[in-house]
């Protein structure tokens, strides 16, 4: 199965799956070797760069949103 060009260093599957692994299950099916190309960390990554996902995104956030976040971010530089 082709999976996320991410999984190596996603802050998501990396991070929050390991602290939350039952409450993310499905979503690492669903977007981390599913359909990946609908994560919302998959699109900010693409656009901005994976350093530049902040940690409190998830797969299912809308892309919008993902924008706002990372406006928001980049002025409390403690959010990255």
């Amino acid at each position: 199965m082709i999976s996320c060009d991410f999984n190596n260093t996603c802050p998501f599957l990396n991070k929050k799956v390991i602290d939350l692994p039952l409450t993310t299950t499905k979503l690492v099916e669903n977007y981390c070797t599913g359909e990946f190309s609908l994560c919302t960390i998959y699109k900010v990554a693409q656009t901005h760069g994976i350093d530049k996902v902040p940690r409190y995104v998830s797969p299912d956030d809308t892309y919008e949103l993902s924008h706002r976040v990372i406006e928001l971010a980049r002025l409390d530089k403690l959010g990255w």
